[in-house]
């Protein structure tokens, strides 16, 4: 297993880490940041810190890492310079190509890593050797392999460029920024800097010009075709060996998407499903994808639900509101879910409100992998999953490595404990059974009397703030100990309802 770890709870910099499974769950570090820079502190592009912003990334040192499908090899970029680790010998060492580095990603053979510099998408060595690019661009607004403002900010796309299974070829996002419109942007904490002129594509005004490619490794180019007038965002891609590259492009309403198959000799696509929806069509995460069976993986709209669909069959229904496919198995799919609008309606009180469970699914049915209330997600590969685990009576998060639902290991986190106690009550609040989390000050009592009541929404689509999670509510703690009764509430747009109750964000 492989993981980014800081060394304490007051340390941003990540350091690359490995646990061995197979030697009684041992950790070790596998890349230093502070060796491989010599103690230097890191020096950030301007592209770098604009996708750290993008990506609400806080953390130093190693914020992103990718490996080859052994997860022998594993790539990362530190102060904009390339570097590679062998995972088993424990070794990390720098590849000398040209910088400024962004997303590198080894080929899943291992022979090859595929990187962005200075907007082209280039190719080098496992070993240092025969650096090259393969898409270069045409000019200072164009690159390659890299996801545009919309994608990275808006779609949760934030890579541009996907290895073949095969390791012969790469499909190479290409995003022409010329007709977006320029801002510019001063430095407060800087008066006497310049404003910097940005390309921002503020709503109602021009978007990127987006293409997609296959690239041999050779340099051959073929363009992937298909209506891109009508449906400008590339909004998925996804390509394993269950099948042809997929894609799901998007109308610029959101309103229509397509799920296409790309033919990987001449680009050619097809259409495989088409989704519509009168007001917003959601962009959910690991979906679309290929079941080993070669049916489409998707989550779907139906009948006032959010399901589970593989192939023409819903295997969820209104119990359940899927919020994420996280892996796709020989005999069942691996999701993240709340509970839904019908299990909801039908139990006493208020159940379930703000969590998100794991489940197991397949044609005989689900099974909740994660148990107790909270925000749980996973990772799975292949009989190992790692499931994380936040609670609302304590902080932090637990994470345990599970083998065919038996623990193997434990993940020790060196997280700082809060210096204040979560105070959280769960509620629905008025006829509409708005989510609510209630917090009151530590030492208060109802013999106290009454408070002032502070509102703490967010207010906008995607943001869900009532969660089962301790540490989501420090800041309205805070408050809370201030004097105040604060309220948290997820009004109409926040993930975690029904369809039909305005979850896709109107």
């Amino acid at each position: 297993m492989v993981y980014l770890r800081s060394p304490s709870g007051t340390e941003r910099s990540n350091r690359l880490w490995v646990l061995d499974l197979v030697r009684g769950g041992t950790e070790r570090i596998a890349a230093d940041p502070g060796a491989l820079l010599g103690g230097r502190g890191e020096q950030l592009s301007a592209q770098e810190r604009a996708r750290r912003e993008r990506s609400r990334e806080g953390s130093a040192g190693i914020v992103g890492y990718a490996t080859d499908a052994a997860v022998e090899l594993a790539a990362f970029a530190l102060s904009g310079r390339l570097f590679t680790a062998e995972l088993r010998a424990g070794t990390a060492r720098e590849l000398p190509v040209p910088g400024p580095v962004l997303d590198p990603r080894p080929s899943p053979d291992g022979r090859h890593v595929a990187y962005v510099a200075r907007g082209a998408l280039r190719v080098v060595g496992a070993e240092g050797e025969g650096d090259r690019a393969l898409a270069e661009p045409e000019s200072p607004e164009v690159t390659y392999g890299l996801a545009e403002f919309i994608a990275a900010e808006e779609m949760s796309r934030s890579r541009g460029h996907w290895w073949s299974p095969d390791s012969d070829r790469l499909l190479v996002a290409g995003a022409d920024d010329s007709p977006v419109r320029r801002w510019w942007i001063a430095d407060p904490a800087n008066p006497g800097q310049e404003p910097v002129r940005v390309a921002y594509p503020a709503a109602g005004t021009p978007n990127a010009e987006v293409r997609l490619f296959l690239y041999a490794l050779d340099g051959t180019r073929t363009e992937v075709v298909w209506d891109r007038v009508r449906h400008p965002y590339l909004a998925r891609v996804h390509w394993s060996s269950d099948g042809a590259p997929l894609l799901l492009v998007q109308s610029r309403d959101q309103r229509t998407q397509l799920h296409l198959a790309v033919d990987p000799a001449s680009g050619a696509t097809r259409t495989v499903h088409v989704d519509e929806d009168a007001d917003w069509l959601e962009l959910l995460p690991g979906v679309p994808a290929w079941a080993p069976d070669g049916r489409l993986v998707r989550i779907a709209d139906e009948g006032g639900a959010r399901v589970l669909a593989v192939g023409d069959r819903a295997l969820t229904g209104a119990q359940l509101h899927v919020r994420a496919v996280l892996d796709i198995g020989e005999s069942d799919v691996l999701i993240s879910a709340s509970a839904g609008a019908k299990a909801r309606s039908a139990a006493a009180g208020a159940p379930e409100i703000g969590e998100i469970h794991v489940y197991r699914v397949n044609e005989l049915g689900t099974e909740r992998v994660s148990d107790g209330a909270g925000v749980h997600s996973a990772v799975r590969s292949g009989a190992i999953t790692v499931l994380s685990s936040a609670r609302p009576d304590r902080p932090g998060a637990d994470v345990r490595v599970l083998r065919d639902g038996k623990e193997l290991a434990k993940i020790v986190s060196y997280a700082a404990t809060p210096g204040l106690s979560v105070r959280l009550r769960l509620t629905e609040g008025g006829a509409q059974r708005i989510p609510c989390a209630v917090l009151l000050p530590s030492h208060y009592r109802e013999s106290d009397g009454p408070l002032p009541v502070l509102m703490d929404p967010y207010g906008g689509p995607h943001g869900q703030r009532v969660v089962a999670a301790h540490n989501a509510h420090l800041a309205s703690q805070w408050f809370a100990d201030q004097g105040f009764a604060v309220v948290v509430a997820d009004g109409r747009g926040t993930p975690g309802g029904a369809p039909a109750g305005g979850e896709a964000g109107q």
